[in-house]
């Protein structure tokens, strides 16, 4: 069966293509998400700083006043009284972690992962974003044909009640057959009426997904490419369990749980540091002179007891990694509920299709046969436009199966996570 995603040649996509290649550069949710990653990146470099030493200085200077017996007996010709100097201090500390439980490892390991996640993130929001454009396309095309066929419609009904009010004038035709093709052409307005608001509805839709107006007159439909999907469904729930990015997302936040358990582990372990120390003090601690320190030390600290906060910090984490492991699970359930769901929206288009285009064919008939018969006078005006509204449903029902299907394949590649820039030729803007 020759499907209507196949039917039309490839350069008719080219419109569709460009949109969504400007859409990937511009959209606010894509650009809000490029930025969390670089948060993310940012993340890493903060959390090496921990491999780094760090260097913190220290001055401190002021007035000081000294009245104590010391100064009163002094005998520097003062007459004891109390003395006044501007003392000076300064220091110079370089602090050098050797040993944190490996608490930095744990953390920039947690870091990398995060980055990873938000990577995941940006291509899960990317691949909903395209979806979204692509269904917003398809859909103001779908309102568009809708709208010119229900105007032939009505064009039509309006041409055959043309003819019968003529056969009245000549005396040839009933009356009632007038008020009846005006009955009809009344609700052939309507359901005009009814698809050019939502035809200006999709417009609105169009709009907010892509930042302007649709130019309807230079969209056409697009073609999907049916080439990516694969030949049965258990295949596609393979590829879609694999390649989908939010299966993926729960898989690495998975990791980084098991990173927060280290994270909380590293507590149990001693630090140690190496830390140098130059100080230079110049008439401090009422001592008048100058003195200098210099030192090179190990310093290790160790908490033996934190009130228990350390082991139920570390069963929050045990939780934490086991919840994540469940929201795995549950991920993965989503995804494949998704591609079937996608599967068979696709399957039950394609077979629409071909039963619709029958349905097109033989009411088209029909009416062209009561529409002679109506000429000799041997037809009722309205079982011709019983006729006519049956090929306009027909035309309908097949222009959405038809639609219906492109979208669908579009729906499957997302769920299996192949609606992405290289499968839809899609060229950087």
């Amino acid at each position: 069966m020759v499907t209507a995603a196949s039917a039309v040649a490839p350069a008719a996509a080219a419109q569709l293509e460009r949109e969504l290649a400007n859409l990937l550069y511009d959209h606010p949710q894509i650009r809000s998400a490029l930025k969390s990653v670089e948060s993310a990146r940012r993340e890493i470099t903060k959390t090496k700083s921990g491999y780094y030493p760090t260097v913190s200085a220290t001055t401190e200077t002021g007035h000081e006043l000294i009245d104590s017996p010391t100064e009163r007996n002094s005998t520097d010709g003062q007459d004891g009284k109390p003395s006044s100097r501007t003392p000076y201090a300064t220091s110079l500390t370089v602090t050098q972690n050797l040993f944190n439980g490996f608490l930095t490892d744990s953390q920039t390991r947690t870091a990398r992962l995060n980055k990873e996640i938000s990577q995941f993130n940006l291509e899960t929001t990317k691949q909903n974003t395209l979806f979204a454009g692509a269904n917003t396309y398809i859909y103001v095309l779908r309102q568009q044909r809708l709208v010119e066929l229900s105007r032939e419609n009505e064009a039509t009904i309006q041409r055959q009640l043309n003819l019968e009010d003529e056969r009245v004038q000549r005396g040839s035709g009933v009356a009632v057959d007038v008020l009846q093709a005006k009955s009809r052409l009344q609700i052939a307005k309507e359901r005009r009426v009814n698809f050019e608001g939502a035809l200006a509805d999709a417009a609105s839709r169009y709009i907010q997904t892509f930042g302007h107006a649709p130019n309807i007159d230079a969209m056409t439909d697009p073609v999907p490419p049916v080439e990516m999907i694969p030949s049965t469904l258990d295949r596609a729930v393979e590829i879609a369990v694999i390649e989908n990015p939010a299966a993926s997302s729960a898989i690495t936040s998975i990791e980084v749980a098991r990173q927060q358990r280290r994270t909380v582990m590293s507590e149990l372990a001693p630090t140690v540091d190496l830390e140098g120390q130059v100080n230079y003090e110049k008439h401090s601690g009422a001592t008048i002179g100058t003195r200098r320190d210099y030192s090179l030390m190990v310093t290790a600290n160790w908490d033996l007891f934190s009130g228990f906060s350390t082991r139920e910090s570390l069963s929050q984490a045990t939780f934490d990694y086991r919840a994540s492991q469940d929201n795995r699970d549950d991920t993965a359930r989503r995804v494949i509920e998704q591609t079937r769901l996608a599967w068979q929206a696709l399957l039950t288009a394609r077979e629409r299709l071909g039963l619709l285009e029958n349905a097109v064919n033989i009411a088209s008939e029909v009416f062209e046969s009561r529409k002679r018969l109506r000429e000799a006078g041997k037809e009722t005006v309205i079982n011709v436009l019983d006729a006519e509204n049956e090929v306009s449903n027909a035309q309908i029902n097949y222009t959405s199966a038809a639609y219906d299907e492109r979208l669908a394949v579009y729906q499957l590649l997302r769920a299996m996570g192949r609606l992405n820039i290289a499968n839809l030729g899609l060229e950087p803007s």
